[in-house]
């Protein structure tokens, strides 16, 4: 039987051969494909996979929310052994809440935005635990308190938009918990947050977690979360379970070769920099097609002739990890090059103010292609009262930048830090309110979401000549050879330009971009979390291009992103921003080696490591609190009040961004 590797007796849900369709016009598409297994009393269980694999499909499944067209097919859930599939919805809904909490990934968006905290905690509290409003607004008070809101007597009559994201996802969290709820269901609580406060988010699940006795079932496509927060683990591929063990067994010895590639394209946070980084090659099953034999077959190189004619169940493979793959004991370590790739065949062929761009050849003088000086950016704001002054918002607070040719900067920090407006400062979207921007040859952007950035009415070889044709660049037939050779340049075939962006998926789209973004032969190209909407094998592909790019080409790189792992991965040097200044700066290796200041270490303190025995010997030293707001920052260091090495002279003394060890420049009273 495929639920033999499940011992367990008496779980808290047991969930057996789910399947759970959309019915289409034109086809019907598999989402869940006969999925099973358990959550044990105060278990931490995390699913994982790409997009598209069924977690939040079978996640909706479980608390019966699957909406038109879908519907759940056949299986069971049942919840201490009351069935679910088929339940009244009267039932479920006394279910909802009490039993079952659940956490989105978009709190702003699961929020009423013109309902109080107050009533949106209040209002299921006295539903489900039968309490009068003084208790239950009480009630409402400590857990607020619980989940780290300062203030929260105040803060709990508070409107949504009113909290910053990070407080918008803890008050998620008191709302699922409020109600004694025996499990909850958490999809993909905190992709929407910065790093620090992700580590927070996570941090304060388990805890609540283990004080509370509650279960957690955490969809997630971060593997390091993972290792830092799950104690087991279930591997998604195609609306199946592929793998299922401990978090310790599924990351020391992966049986199924899915679960292989996807630990192996991981941008490692410390360690060796290997030369490219691998992906799994090929493209998820349809799951408008019925599946033959195994899923993954067309993406395995190991895949036999069984493998195309028969599924494999999900089998025991000692103690409680489970596989789906005909290879007995899945693919050993010196076989991963078989089912990773290393995309070789991709590799390209061939006033106050001043803001100036010149046609002088990049690499010329002193071979800088960007120098930022002294740049600043304010925002101005209306005051309510006409006799008073708002405040100005100092976004970007006299930050100096070089670029040289063929080399990358990183620029990170959480939301807020000044990031973007500089990107948009670059590229002449926003004037500088001092400061000087200098670019030599031209400047390109590659978007986060690409799709955004494209008319989805027109073919993919229209929107590549669009710059080409707004400049008026060469004839006809010269821009038609010019689209051509620069989607060869990106790795995609000629067949391609007849394309809409809809029928491209989400790593071919963002190859277009870059081929927009490279119509004009930029010397600069600025890349703004050109990455974090993408799979993790899909990223491992455009940083390969994006480097393969940069070393064919002489391209040098603005790389801004809140993924610090990329980030070490692509950059030759790094800026660490904090409330629109520069606390560091200087070589990537360096910087993520031998962190100087407390605002970098504390950010790297944050990003989970895809290895759950190196997460459970780490002394991680979170930082508390959230970004202060650019419109009031803190006097002297605008980091003390974060700070775990804060003085008086701190609060009181700016630093200044000055030398350290020759080629580091850090702002740090501490260090200087």
């Amino acid at each position: 039987m495929e639920t033999d590797y499940l011992l367990e007796s008496d779980p808290l849900l047991r969930v057996r051969d789910l399947h759970t369709h959309f019915e289409t016009e034109s086809a019907t598409v598999r989402a869940v494909n006969g999925v099973s297994f358990d959550i044990q009393r105060g278990e931490r269980l995390a699913i994982v996979g790409e997009s598209g694999s069924g977690k939040s499909a079978m996640a909706m499944s479980l608390i019966q929310l699957i909406a038109y067209p879908g519907r759940i097919v056949s299986g069971s859930v049942q919840l201490e052994n009351r069935e679910l599939v088929g339940m009244p919805e009267k039932e479920l809904n006394r279910l909802r809440g009490k039993e079952v909490g659940t956490v989105f990934q978009d709190p702003m968006s699961s929020l009423d935005p013109v309902m109080r905290i107050s009533d949106q905690m209040i209002t299921p509290i006295r539903m489900h635990l039968k309490l009068g409003p003084k208790e239950a607004r009480l009630l409402a008070i400590d857990w607020l308190s619980r989940v780290g809101i300062p203030d929260a007597e105040k803060r709990i009559d508070a409107y949504p938009f009113e909290m910053s994201g990070g407080m918008r996802q803890r008050i998620m969290i008191a709302m699922a918990l409020s109600c004694n709820a025996k499990l909850i269901v958490a999809d993909e609580p905190t992709t929407a947050l910065d790093v620090t406060i992700q580590a927070q988010i996570v941090q304060l699940l388990k805890e609540l977690t283990e004080t509370t006795g509650t279960a957690m079932m955490f969809i997630t496509h971060d593997l390091g979360l993972v290792a830092r927060f799950a104690q087991k683990v279930a591997v998604m591929y195609a609306g199946k379970i592929v793998e299922y063990g401990t978090v310790q067994e599924l990351f020391a010895h992966p049986k199924h070769p899915y679960t292989q590639s996807l630990l192996m394209t991981i941008p490692k946070i410390s360690g060796e920099k290997s030369g490219r980084l691998l992906h799994i090659g090929g493209f998820p099953h349809d799951m408008k097609n019925q599946i033959i034999g195994c899923s993954y077959k067309e993406r395995c190189s190991a895949a036999a002739s069984r493998c195309h004619m028969e599924a494999p169940p999900l089998q025991e493979r000692g103690g409680t990890q489970a596989s789906a793959c005909w290879l007995e004991h899945g693919l050993q370590t010196e076989g991963l090059d078989k089912i990773v790739s290393l995309d070789k065949h991709n590799k390209p062929q061939t006033a106050a103010v001043s803001m100036t761009y010149t046609e002088t050849a990049a690499g010329e003088a002193d071979g800088h292609v960007l120098v930022i000086k002294d740049l600043h950016k304010h925002f101005k704001r209306d005051s309510l009262l006409p006799w008073r002054k708002a405040p100005e918002i100092k976004a970007v607070n006299g930050i100096n930048i070089t670029l040289q040719r063929g080399e990358t900067i990183g620029i990170v920090g959480e939301s807020g830090c000044g990031k973007s407006t500089t990107a948009r400062m670059l590229l002449g979207l926003d004037e500088p309110t001092s400061g000087s921007i200098e670019v030599s040859g031209n400047i390109q952007i590659v978007f986060q979401d690409p799709y955004s950035s494209f008319n989805p009415k027109m073919k993919i070889g229209d929107i590549i000549a669009e710059p080409l044709n707004v400049q008026g660049i060469g004839t006809k037939e010269e821009r038609r050879f010019k689209v051509r050779e620069l989607i060869a340049k990106v790795g995609l075939e000629a067949s391609y330009l007849d394309r809409y962006p809809s029928q491209l998926s989400g790593g071919q789209r963002q190859r277009i971009g870059v081929a927009r973004a490279l119509a004009l032969n930029p010397s600069v190209v600025v890349a703004d979390e050109p990455t974090s909407a993408l799979d993790v094998s899909v990223r491992a592909q455009i940083i390969n291009l994006l480097c393969d790019l940069k070393e064919e080409m002489g391209l040098s790189f603005v790389f801004i992103s809140h993924d610090l792992s990329t980030v070490r991965y692509i950059s030759d040097k790094i800026a660490v921003m904090y409330l629109g200044e520069i606390v560091e700066y200087g070589p990537a290796e360096r910087v993520f080696t031998n962190p100087m200041h407390p605002y970098t270490k504390a950010l790297l303190a944050a990003v989970p490591v895809p290895d759950p025995v190196i997460e459970s010997q780490r002394d991680i030293q979170l930082v508390s609190g959230e970004l202060p707001s650019p419109a009031n920052p803190p006097l002297g260091c605008a980091f003390h009040s974060r700070c775990p090495l804060v003085t008086e002279h701190c609060v009181s003394h700016k630093p200044v961004l000055e030398d350290y060890q020759t080629t580091r420049q850090v702002a740090c009273h501490a260090v200087s």
